[in-house]
C-alpha cells in the first residue's frame, strides 16, 4: 500500500515527520509484503516550514497520479497565513479521494480538507483555539472540536499539534493491527487512551466583534462573573432590554451569557485546581457554586476530567487537597 504525506508551506515539520517516523517504526515490525510503501510530497520538492525549518521532500505533486492513504500536514495557524491553497492541490487532494484514497488531516490540515468541500456535511475536528475560525469558514463541516479524533468514512482528522501521536497510532492498529500498535505506543511512549482535546483547552473568550456593547458586558464579566450575576444585570450594564442581549450576546461571542459565565467560572476553577491546594469545594465556592454536585458535572463537560483528575494531571503544586 502507498502512503503520501503532503507537506505544504508553513507546516510545523512534526506534523509530517512524525507521522513518517511512527508509521516507519511499525514498518520495521512487520514482513516487506505488509509494509506501507512512504513518501513525501509538497507543490515543489523544497518546502519552507514553521520556524524557519526546510525540508526537502522526496517528490511534487505531479509524481504522485495516485495513492492508497493521504496525510495532510498542519499549516499552522490558518489566521496567520493566507488559506488560498493552490486550486491544482486541491483538486489533486480531490483527485486522490475520488480513486479511493483515505484522506486524513493533521491538526489545522483539517483547514485544507474543508477547503476541498469534501468535509461539506461530514464530521471533522481541528486544533481548539481554532474552532471559531474554522466554523465561520466552513459552516457546512460538522465540526467536532473536542474530539481528538474523528471519522466520517474515508475522511479521517485529528486534533491540535501532539495528536498527529494519536492519528498515527490509529493508523498503525487499522493498517498494521492491534499487537503492531501496542508495540510502536511502548516504544514511542505514546498513550493510547487520548480520546478529548476538552482537557487541554483554554476559554478564550472572543473580542473580534464591534458590538461596544457587549464588549461592556464582557468587560464588567471580566471582575463580576463569580459572584450572584443575573440577565438583569448584565441587561443593566448593557442599556438593552433582556431579550436584545441575549441575541447580541450569542450573535457576538457565540455563547449565550450563562455559557459565556459558565466558561469564565470553569477556566478560573482550572487555575485554581493547577496553582492551589484549595479543597474542591472551596474551588467551586470561589468560582461562583454553592452546590458541589452541579459545579462536579459542570466541570467535565466542559474539561472532559472530574476536578480531582484535572488537578491530579495538571497541578504544579507536589501535594494535593
Amino acid at each position: 500500500m502507498k502512503c503520501t504525506l503532503l507537506a505544504l508551506e508553513g507546516c510545523p515539520l512534526s506534523s509530517v515527520a512524525g507521522p513518517l517516523e511512527i508509521l516507519s517504526l511499525a514498518n520495521a515490525l512487520v514482513g516487506k509484503e505488509h509494509r506501507l510503501s512512504l513518501q513525501i510530497v509538497g507543490e515543489g520538492q523544497n518546502i519552507d516550514c514553521f520556524a524557519g525549518m526546510q525540508l526537502r521532500a522526496h517528490g511534487s505533486l505531479s509524481d504522485v497520479q495516485q495513492t492508497d492513504l493521504l496525510i495532510i500536514g498542519a499549516i499552522g495557524h490558518p489566521g496567520d497565513r493566507s488559506l488560498n491553497i493552490q486550486p491544482a492541490t486541491l483538486n489533486w487532494i480531490k483527485s486522490q479521494y475520488q480513486q479511493g484514497a483515505t484522506l486524513v488531516s493533521i491538526c489545522s490540515g483539517a483547514f485544507v480538507l474543508a477547503a476541498t468541500g469534501l468535509l461539506d456535511g461530514k464530521q471533522a475536528t481541528t486544533h481548539w483555539a481554532t474552532e471559531d475560525l474554522f466554523r465561520s469558514l466552513y459552516p457546512n463541516v460538522n465540526l467536532q472540536s473536542e474530539q481528538m479524533l474523528t471519522q466520517d468514512g474515508n475522511l479521517y482528522c485529528s486534533g491540535g499539534a501532539s495528536a498527529y501521536q494519536d492519528m498515527s497510532i490509529y493508523l498503525v492498529q487499522k493498517y498494521y493491527g492491534e499487537d503492531v500498535a501496542q508495540q510502536v505506543a511502548r516504544r514511542a511512549l505514546i498513550d493510547m487512551d487520548r480520546h478529548n482535546q476538552n482537557i487541554y483547552r483554554q476559554f478564550m473568550p472572543t473580542r473580534q466583534h464591534q458590538d461596544t456593547s457587549i464588549h461592556q458586558v464582557q468587560d464588567w464579566l471580566k471582575q463580576h462573573a463569580y459572584k450572584n450575576v443575573s440577565i438583569d444585570m448584565l441587561a443593566q450594564q448593557s442599556h438593552l432590554s433582556e431579550r436584545q442581549l441575549k441575541r447580541r450576546f450569542k450573535q457576538a461571542t457565540g455563547l449565550t451569557p450563562l455559557g459565556y459565565i459558565q466558561e469564565l467560572r470553569i477556566e478560573h476553577a482550572k487555575h485554581l485546581l493547577q496553582s492551589t491546594n484549595q479543597q474542591v469545594e472551596k474551588v467551586a465556592n470561589s468560582v461562583g457554586y454553592e452546590d458541589l454536585r452541579f459545579f462536579r458535572q459542570l466541570f467535565k463537560r466542559l474539561s472532559g476530567l472530574a476536578p480531582t483528575e484535572y488537578r491530579s494531571k495538571f497541578s504544579v503544586n507536589t501535594h494535593s487537597a
